[in-house]
């Protein structure tokens, strides 16, 4: 099985969160944990925007945008 990131998740799959990349920024870390990304956390991907736009996700009741570059230093599994 190969690696994926949070970028490549299909459109309204779910996904667990695998680990956050090392090197991420401390400050983009903090805050991806204060929305409740990290490992082991279950969320929804709603897609990506146009253009390369941000991808959409669902953790638990709150919805957010992340950016490209930040989207992929986010490794998750594919849920059933």
């Amino acid at each position: 099985m190969s690696i994926q990131t949070l970028w490549d998740a299909p459109k309204r799959t779910t996904v667990r969160v695998t680990e956050l990349v090392a090197g991420l920024n401390p400050l983009v870390v903090n805050r991806l944990r204060e929305m409740g990304l990290e490992p082991g956390q279950l969320l929804e991907s709603f897609g990506r925007g146009p253009f390369n736009g941000p991808v959409v996700v669902q953790i638990q009741d709150c919805v957010y945008t992340l950016e490209q570059q930040i989207a992929q230093q986010i490794l998750i599994t594919p849920q059933p």
